[in-house]
């Protein structure tokens, strides 16, 4: 028989486990089942509560690797010594605070580590290279051949740090009908000293911004069928929504990124770790060290582990998945009158074509995401010339709009560039398919816009 002391130990380890897990978010308090207050703390980081030991390992596992930084090799760990050799940040958390998005652009309007400057040549065709873009699997885009797909910011053994990103703005004034004005900022993208000569001719350099994490593993569990359903490529219905899914090689359906290019959870973390952080998996199991690259490719690999040679081996990756797939979805508890006329504008005004407001999972649990997950043409004004699977330059998929307010209140931008500071902006960069209801917001009384604006904080 255990003595008191060793009694009283237990007790203590037990209780001390039992906050550690309230601490990183593994154990939900109270309340919904897969939903929480959007206004609450931290909406992205509520956690869908399990009482199953093995869950809870899984996703403080998969915590641990999210979270904690990774260093470049040669160093004295084996479990995060993959770091590099081309990198831009160390760990996913960087770029997600509390599971959300992050600033991009500080006050003197520099880009901050968030924000991406991605890299593609839309009018070469992916046999140039003699095979699909090494950067995602099947992905229907050649890079640069000097650079890759992504500038790294940052490198290690040997390795140097690609060029030094800036963005230019552009001020655009809008004015509305009844006189009130707003500023749009346009944002080019400009690579500064970059260290291996200029890049191609052909290369088009473009902005991503980190999306918020919400609801991601409820995503996963929407039918295919459900999203299919409102596929209408050819607008038969004849009102100028022509959505359709963007489709992998193999005919799986796209869910994830800001062009629906990845299918399913774990391919889209495996990319994020890949490209932004240099860290080889299953999906990646080379350094993406361009072939001018000679440091990179020479660089030094983290040490085996008992895992194997990736750096992140498939127990971590998939970890990760199940730690991000265990989030609830924020959502109004409740609107206030000004907010409830906005969402029937948001409906009336034709928002709610791609906006979709619910969806339901396999097993009957209703979203609202406020999306449709496929992807619409948004016109010229937002094209960025890059074709992802089957989504063309002007093409994206349906942003979520859930957690929005949240967004917004810690000062993040919207839109895939980040060129919007506010709601308001996003929607009058909207256009093409969109182009009618930006114009119809466009149209209302200020009392009117304001309801609407005053609806979306609230998501």
């Amino acid at each position: 028989m255990a003595s008191k002391g060793a009694k009283r130990t237990m007790v203590a380890l037990a209780l001390g486990a039992a906050a550690m897990l309230s601490a990183v978010g593994l154990r939900a308090a109270s309340g919904p089942d897969w939903v929480t207050d959007a206004a609450g703390p931290a909406p992205f980081a509520q956690p869908i509560a399990s009482d199953d030991p093995a869950v809870l390992d899984q996703r403080m596992l998969g915590r641990s690797f999210f979270t904690v930084p990774w260093v470049a090799a040669p160093a004295a760990t084996t479990a995060r010594d993959g770091l590099g050799p081309l990198f831009n940040a160390n760990s996913c958390a960087s770029c997600h605070v509390d599971n959300g998005s992050a600033p991009v652009i500080d006050a003197d309007g520099a880009p901050l580590r968030p924000l991406l400057f991605k890299l593609a040549q839309p009018d070469a065709h992916a046999d140039r290279m003699g095979q699909d873009a090494p950067e995602s699997p099947g992905h229907a885009r050649v890079l640069d051949p000097i650079y890759g797909g992504q500038i790294a910011i940052n490198a290690a053994g040997g390795a140097r740090p690609e060029a030094r990103p800036q963005v230019h703005a552009q001020a655009v004034p809008f004015h509305y009908p009844d006189g009130a004005a707003v500023t749009l900022t346009r944002l080019t993208p400009v690579l500064a000293d970059l260290a291996h000569g200029p890049l191609a001719p052909d290369t088009v350099v473009f902005l991503r911004q980190p999306p918020a994490l919400a609801g991601l593993g409820l995503v996963a569990a929407v039918p295919d069928a459900a999203l299919v359903a409102w596929e209408d490529p050819d607008d038969a219905d004849g009102d100028g929504i022509s959505g359709r899914a963007n489709r992998m090689p193999d005919g799986a359906l796209g869910r994830y990124g800001w062009k629906a290019a990845e299918p399913t959870l774990v391919a889209q973390i495996a990319n994020a770790a890949a490209v932004d952080m240099g860290l080889t998996n299953r999906r990646y199991p080379q350094e993406l060290c361009p072939p001018a690259q000679i440091a990179c490719q020479k660089a030094p690999r983290g040490r085996p582990s008992p895992l194997g040679d990736l750096d992140l081996p498939d127990p971590r990756l998939d970890a990760i998945a199940a730690y991000l797939s265990g989030f609830k979805a924020p959502q109004p508890a409740a609107l206030a009158a000004q907010a409830a006329h906005g969402e029937s504008l948001f409906s009336t005004l034709g928002c709610a074509a791609c906006h979709r407001p619910v969806l339901r999972t396999e097993d009957g649990r209703t979203l609202r995401p406020l999306s449709d997950f496929l992807l619409h043409d948004m016109g010229d004004g937002l094209a960025d010339g890059v074709r992802e699977h089957l989504a063309g330059p002007s093409e994206f998929r349906t942003a979520p709009l859930w957690g929005l307010g949240a967004r917004l209140r810690a000062g993040h931008r919207f839109l895939h560039d980040g060129r919007a500071r506010s709601p308001e902006e996003a929607i009058l960069w909207h256009g093409g398919e969109a182009g009618p209801a930006r114009d119809a917001f466009v149209s209302l009384t200020a009392a009117d816009r304001a309801a609407l604006l005053s609806y979306l904080e609230q998501l």
